[in-house]
């Protein structure tokens, strides 16, 4: 995936509503950090550069760059993990 790329979850996986892990057809995924933040912002509109831009407007002071890299690791890691798929 690259920065503008439009992510979003597989078909059978989807958000907890409250807790902070991952539904997927085999089980769960345990989310960390802003992981569940980042993947419900992915509606099948956002680009990945929409979801680094808004959060650096929440976390204030916070690198875009650095910003940038970490949710590209994290929707590459989800996406060979079958999870996440560029939408359409």
């Amino acid at each position: 995936m690259e920065l503008n790329s439009i992510p979003r979850l597989a078909p059978g996986c989807r958000l907890h509503p409250t807790d902070g892990v991952l539904l997927i057809p085999e089980g769960t995924l345990n989310l960390t950090g802003p992981s569940r933040e980042i993947l419900a912002m992915l509606d099948g509109k956002r680009t990945i550069s929409d979801v680094v831009a808004a959060l650096v407007q929440q976390y204030e002071g916070v690198d875009e760059r650095e910003i940038g890299d970490d949710v590209l690791s994290l929707l590459n890691r989800l996406e060979q993990r079958g999870v996440l798929r560029e939408g359409v």
